[in-house]
């Protein structure tokens, strides 16, 4: 059985025991780049490694940038399936793994192209990321990932959901997102882009913490930033769940 945690908290003190290393998957996605910069202007991390396919420049402010260029370790890897080879050779003792990396079935190509993305390789992510000492995994899912579900989409999630936490991390934390809310750089998605429209025209009369409320990939980075800069002793379960609502709430402050 999950617990669910009812609220999150940062950290307002660095904590010195706090993992100093982060490694990323996903990062060229919407909430990765987010991601990538709530890491780089935090400072907390001395070093971030970034799993792409191809490093790209994020859009921080010039005061910035030098930090990017001295705490970024852009690991790039064209084709994921050789991704354990590359990961076995760094040490991620006690460091913190976040992954946000997703497709769609439109832009996979097929279902099995598709599951490949969305659960093997985030799985080999985490499985390798453990293996070299990473204690604490951060998973992006989705709102419905259910593993017995009839829609494929949220049965993958919730297969992905289950397997990580076979693995044995000290602690999983799994972000459950509404519709995500951003400007994607690298492709379009018509029905995202829709429905992004239909959201701007109806968030003056929708409740902010509505719980199918569609979510800034923003506010899931700064949750998920949130999460990991709590103390590990505050954690009330191996395994915690953040529902769409509960980032909602708990970002509501920092992103108005």
């Amino acid at each position: 059985m999950l617990n669910q945690q009812n609220t999150i908290e940062s950290s307002a003190v660095t904590n010195p025991d706090q993992p100093t290393i982060a490694i990323v998957i996903g990062g060229s996605g919407l909430v990765g780049r987010q991601l990538l910069m709530q890491l780089v202007s935090s400072g907390h991390y001395q070093t971030v490694y970034v799993v792409v396919r191809k490093a790209f420049d994020l859009p921080i402010t010039s005061s910035e940038a030098s930090l990017q260029k001295t705490l970024l370790q852009w690991l790039e890897i064209p084709d994921f399936s050789q991704m354990k080879s590359v990961l076995e050779k760094i040490d991620l003792t006690n460091a913190d793994a976040f992954s946000a990396l997703g497709s769609t079935l439109k832009q996979a190509g097929s279902k099995a192209a598709f599951y490949q993305i969305d659960h093997d390789y985030n799985l080999v992510f985490a499985q390798v990321t453990h293996q070299q000492g990473a204690r604490h995994l951060l998973l992006v899912s989705a709102m419905g990932a259910d593993a017995s579900s009839i829609i494929y989409y949220n049965r993958v999630k919730g297969e992905l959901e289950s397997d990580v936490q076979k693995i044995g991390f000290e602690q999983v934390s799994i972000f459950r997102p509404s519709l995500l809310i951003g400007a994607r750089s690298q492709e379009t998605r018509l029905a995202e882009g829709f429905a992004q429209k239909l959201f701007t025209m109806s968030q003056s009369v929708l409740p902010a913490t509505f719980s199918s409320r569609p979510i800034e990939a923003g506010r899931v980075a700064l949750a998920m930033w949130q999460v990991a800069q709590k103390p590990q002793e505050q954690a009330t379960a191996q395994v915690q769940i953040y529902s769409n609502q509960m980032m909602l709430r708990t970002t509501l402050a920092a992103a108005s």
